[in-house]
Order: C-alpha cells, then structure tokens, then sequence
C-alpha cells in the first residue's frame, strides 16, 4: 500500500495531444477520458507523481530519512517497478498519458507479480536504518488499524492504491474522473473501495469517502521534528447500480 494524493499546485500549463481525442482534453475530464495507461506513458506518468508528491506530508517524512547514495536511484527504480507491475496487470488507469494516474486492486488481483515482489525488496535492502524504522513505523500501525476497521472482508474489497495528478493540471478533475472509475467498478462487483491517505483527505471525502481510522505517524519519533502526520483509511461503501450514480 502506498499514500496517496491529488496534487495541489499552480493551475495552468499545456495539456499535451492525448489519444483520448483527437484535439485537447476539455478543461474538465470525463469519464470517458479514462483509459489503461501504455508502457510508452510510464516516464511521464512517473515525473507526474515525482512533482505531485513534492510536498505531501507523508512523502516528506519518509523522504527526509533517505540520506544514504544513490537514493533518488533506489526510488525510481521501485517506482519503475511498481508503474511497470501495474501496466502489465492493466490496472493503473490515465487520463491524458500519464498526466494524472492511478493504481488500484481487485479481488482477484491485488499484489504484482512474482518477479516483481522478489526484486523491490532487494532494491530497498540499501536504505538507512531511520528510513526502515519509519517505513516500519507506518506499515505496523495502518496493518492493524485496517485489520480492525475491515477483518477479513479487506480482502473482497476494491483499493485505490495510489492516485497521482501533475500540479500543472490541477483543477482540472483528473482525480475526480480515475477515483470515479474505480468506484463504478466497485458498484457493478457490489464491493466497497477502500484508500489510504494523509493529505488527500478533503479529497477523498468529496467523493464520498469517510474516514474509519486514523493514525499518526512520527509522534513519538525523536529523529522527527515536524508535525504528526496524519494518516487517515478511508471508505466507500458500495452503492446499487443506479443510486447516486452520476
């Protein structure tokens, strides 16, 4: 599972050619700008979420452990992994070629491939001691507040597992649109959708997700001088096909 989060940023900027028509995306997307993202997309899609996360509070607090070499090498690599597990599976959707994307799980297929979960944690072996506990930090205390919010059931559920727009087109409802995708999705299969976020949470909560738990991360960590971030898992239940379908 990973943060997620619809950028904030400058509104503006180009909007490159997309094979979603045949001129520009209208200023606000729609559903049917959504589309699987192609392997051709995944270096934009990756400079997209590297300025989207630029001043998330959870990407901060991880990001300001990462001391050691070759740590911007380390991250591209999983996330070069990660992008590339989710195209293969067909389930990280775009809108405009990787100007805003997001990564989601089924039922059925809801971790990457074998290659893949054997490499990434070869990759991040070569982390700092601080960046582990932090890492380990998180990963302790959303496992089981998820685990008390949705047991077993956790496992039948649809998840947003990351959600990425450019600040460049912020405003624009990318977000909106790929979030909106995999809720109908959730609708036709009678699943709800679940999310984990720390900055996105107005959001989320826009459409319509609430929140079942919440965790703070770094409260009691000395190395952190920040704030707490706070951590929130998020739900939509699932609707019946035709109820405040728009």
């Amino acid at each position: 599972m990973q943060p997620v989060v619809e950028a904030s940023g400058a509104t503006g900027g180009p909007t490159q050619q997309s094979e979603t028509t045949p001129l520009l995306l209208p200023t606000k997307a729609r559903l049917e700008d959504v589309r699987l993202l192609k392997f051709r997309e995944l270096p934009r899609a990756m400079a997209a979420t590297t300025r989207a996360f630029a001043n998330d509070s959870l990407a901060r607090y991880f990001d300001s452990s990462d001391t050691w070499p070759f740590a911007k090498l380390r991250i591209w690599l999983v996330k070069f992994l990660t992008y590339a597990n989710s195209i293969y599976q067909k389930r990280m959707l775009t809108v405009d070629g990787g100007a805003a994307g997001c990564i989601y799980a089924t039922p059925k297929v809801n971790k990457p491939v074998w290659l893949v979960r054997a490499l990434i944690p070869i990759i991040n072996f070569f982390r700092p001691y601080e960046l582990v506990n932090r890492r380990k930090e998180f990963e302790t205390k959303v496992k089981a507040q998820v685990e008390e919010a949705f047991g077993s059931r956790v496992g039948e559920m649809y998840e947003i597992q990351g959600l990425a727009a450019d600040p460049a087109i912020q405003g624009r409802g990318y977000g909106s649109v790929l979030v909106k995708t995999v809720t109908n999705m959730g609708d036709a299969d009678g699943r709800d959708v679940w999310v984990i976020t720390s900055d996105a949470r107005p959001f989320y909560e826009r459409q319509g997700f609430s929140v079942v738990r919440t965790v703070l991360i770094g409260a009691d960590n000395p190395a952190w001088k920040g704030d707490p971030v706070k951590v929130s898992i998020m739900l939509r239940p699932a609707k019946v096909q035709g109820e405040g379908q728009a």
